[in-house]
């Protein structure tokens, strides 16, 4: 059988791993993008520096869907570390004027100049067959640029109503 005093040193205990793993969590989202960015700085592949357009009927070979999704030589590209609001079927008039803004930057930061497109760690495809990819330039993602615009969401496995 414990002490009082064993039992008050296992609860203090108890709460200083509670405090730290809360501290942890809400740190998280800086730190992942942190994280993911100065991993994807030390990695230097091709850059991609073709001029991309908005989709439209007609070639895939580099454009620009929507804010997370684009056509690259033929493949479809899921931007895998954001989230932004939909055009094709937008619940809401202002998810569809957020999502116009989202697809059009996509499309300024892509043009700005050569980029990397990245695989996102440990999944290749999503369920629609979409390859899984990040868009890295100078070490920082492009996704997390829309983000700290506030045309996008760090994805975070699952959609998110935009209304």
């Amino acid at each position: 059988m414990k002490t009082r005093s064993e039992v008050g040193a296992d609860r203090r205990v108890s709460r200083s791993i509670g405090l730290t793993l809360l501290a942890l969590v809400a740190a998280f989202p800086a730190f992942n993008a942190s994280i993911r960015n100065s991993a994807y700085a030390s990695d230097n592949r091709s850059k991609v520096s073709l001029q991309f357009h908005k989709c439209a009927t007609g070639s895939r070979d580099a454009c620009v869907v929507d804010g997370d999704t684009i056509w690259f030589k033929g493949q479809k590209i899921r931007i895998a570390d954001i989230d932004t609001p939909e055009v094709s079927e937008p619940k809401c008039s202002s998810e569809l004027a957020l999502g116009n803004r989202a697809t059009d930057r996509m499309l300024e930061l892509i043009n700005e100049g050569p980029f990397e497109i990245k695989a996102w760690p440990g999944r290749d495809t999503d369920r629609y067959g979409r390859k899984l990819r990040v868009l890295i330039r100078d070490g920082r993602s492009l996704g997390d640029i829309l983000v700290s615009e506030g045309l996008a969401r760090t994805w975070g496995g699952r959609r998110e109503p935009w209304c």
